[in-house]
């Protein structure tokens, strides 16, 4: 079976039982391995208008920055309590990078050229037609190698949909998709008035990097019945 026979087989088998839709390829990661690193081409941007809704952690903050939107999101990714996935800046000095923070994996520069999300704005292929952002990964086999995000550097402007944005390409380089049923999920091409992940998104991570093997097992009965944990 090919590739792409094999990804539409898993899309529609997981969109019978969940609201999430994931790709089959993984970032060879583990719970005592569990970080991938994420390393923009610049963070000297500067947000024109923080309209971030009361009740997001960055709501209100005079004067935010790139810097603390893109790790304000990382921390959304870091905080989903039944998936072991960590994230982390690429080191400025990746040959002197220091100790990694609590629950990290120890950086090095052979481990991070398999394990690096790029993320750029502005540039040729922002520019030729994107209108939001775009992520690639990389595969080898079965395993995601890398990852790029590109975007317009106009949508740094605004802090909501920045952070949408930067949510929004993260979960499709961790394998998921677009699930079109549902509105209320980052990943949805309806959602983005919608800034953080949601419990959808959060399950979507969870499946592919389960904090125990339990979170992501499920069985699947093609809608006949429901989908019931193992």
């Amino acid at each position: 079976m090919s590739r792409i026979a094999k990804l539409l087989m898993w899309t529609f088998l997981i969109t019978l039982c969940f609201g999430f839709r994931v790709f089959p390829e993984k970032w060879d990661i583990s719970k005592s391995d569990p970080t991938i690193w994420i390393k923009f081409c610049d963070t000297n941007y500067t947000i024109e208008e923080n309209d971030l809704e009361g009740g997001d952690p960055l709501a209100g903050i005079s004067g935010l920055t790139f810097n603390q939107v893109a790790q304000s999101i990382i921390d959304d990714y870091n905080n989903i309590p039944t998936s072991f996935l960590r994230l982390a800046l690429y080191p400025a000095d990746p040959n002197n990078p220091g100790a990694p923070a609590t629950g990290d994996s120890a950086f090095t520069i052979e481990k991070a050229s398999q394990r690096t999300i790029e993320v750029c704005f502005g540039g040729t292929d922002a520019a030729a037609g994107v209108s939001s952002g775009h992520a690639k990964p990389t595969f080898e086999g079965r395993k995601i190698v890398r990852c790029e995000i590109k975007a317009k550097a106009e949508h740094t402007k605004k802090a909501k949909f920045l952070t949408h944005l930067l949510a929004h390409e993260l979960g499709h380089c961790f394998g998921l998709e677009h699930p079109q049923e549902s509105t209320n999920s980052v990943m949805s091409y309806f959602g983005n008035a919608i800034p953080r992940l949601k419990n959808d998104d959060a399950s979507g991570i969870t499946f592919g990097y389960p904090e125990e093997d339990a979170y992501g097992s499920e069985s699947y009965t093609l809608g006949l019945t429901g989908c019931t944990p193992k």
